[in-house]
């Protein structure tokens, strides 16, 4: 069953008439007669009867016309999402973002929203290892990832980060990291932040300094709470939110110490939508 003797049925349904039906389908009558004749073999009776003066639907028109109107409109609405996903205005966008991006995201979002209001942003909280494995298996299309991104991916740097040891206020005296040598110490579980955990030890063994009582958290949160509480330092990206009366900060910003934060995407991730939202971050660091 052909699209076209749908339209056909439908538009002869509404207007009865086949001179009418013919010129707002665009066809000579003999044609749109045609049409109308194949259909009625496919669906195994006549759709409509004619004499001299009028043209009317059967029982099977009239049984038949109200599913055929719907079909039209459904693949009607099929071309216009099409044209809609295809010039960057519908469709979905899967983005994978950390913590070092909870503002950079929102802002991002908002102004690429305000011009494409029809889009559905779907927002994953993942770590950069967990994006990584996303975007490879296209679960996500975009993702703002500690760089270096793998190779060949296509990466647009977009926050600088570094450590910060949140220690309990009553460590006044503190002035280093070696002063720490001998208080607990909690950090975050590898399973929780792969990419984090490996550069956090990596630092540590880097500074030359033993720290011998190392205790797990789950999340940057419960790492604040404990030194708050006074259970143990802590050390967590200068993007986490510390705002806790009973913590002090102490920022590690030698080279060692710090990393980039981009939004990257596999060479297979393309599309109007990811391009007008790599354009819109871009816009938004840049300006």
């Amino acid at each position: 069953m052909e699209l076209r003797d749908l339209k056909a049925f439908v538009t002869l349904g509404e207007v009865l008439h086949f001179g009418q039906a013919a010129v707002r389908q665009h066809v000579t009558q003999s044609a749109l007669s045609k049409q109308i004749r194949r259909l009625e073999q496919e669906l195994g009776g006549p759709l409509f009867e004619r004499s001299a003066n009028t043209t009317r639907l059967t029982v099977l028109g009239r049984a038949l016309y109200q599913d055929a109107c719907a079909l039209i409109a459904q693949s009607e609405q099929l071309a216009r999402t099409a044209r809609e996903v295809l010039a960057g205005h519908s469709g979905t966008l899967r983005i994978g973002f950390g913590v070092a991006t909870n503002i950079l995201v929102p802002a991002a979002l908002a102004r690429f929203r305000a011009t494409r209001p029809q889009v559905t942003i779907e927002l994953n909280d993942l770590s950069t290892h967990h994006q990584l494995l996303a975007l490879s298996d296209g679960k996500l299309d975009l993702g703002f990832c500690r760089l270096p991104a793998p190779k060949g991916w296509h990466a647009l740097p977009v926050i600088e980060a570094h450590f910060v040891a949140v220690l309990p206020a009553s460590y006044h005296a503190v002035g280093s990291l070696a002063d720490l040598v001998d208080q607990p110490l909690a950090i975050l579980r590898r399973d929780k932040a792969p990419s984090f955990y490996d550069h956090l030890m990596n630092y540590l063994a880097q500074s030359g300094l033993r720290f011998r009582d190392i205790q797990y958290v789950n999340d940057f949160a419960a790492g604040v709470a404990t030194a708050a509480a006074e259970i143990a330092w802590t050390l967590v990206p200068s993007s986490t939110t510390i705002a806790h009366p009973d913590v002090l900060t102490l920022p590690l910003t030698e080279p060692e110490a710090c990393w980039t934060i981009g939004l990257i995407r596999p060479p297979h991730s393309t599309g109007p939508l990811i391009e007008a939202f790599w354009q819109t971050v871009h816009d938004l660091v840049h300006r």
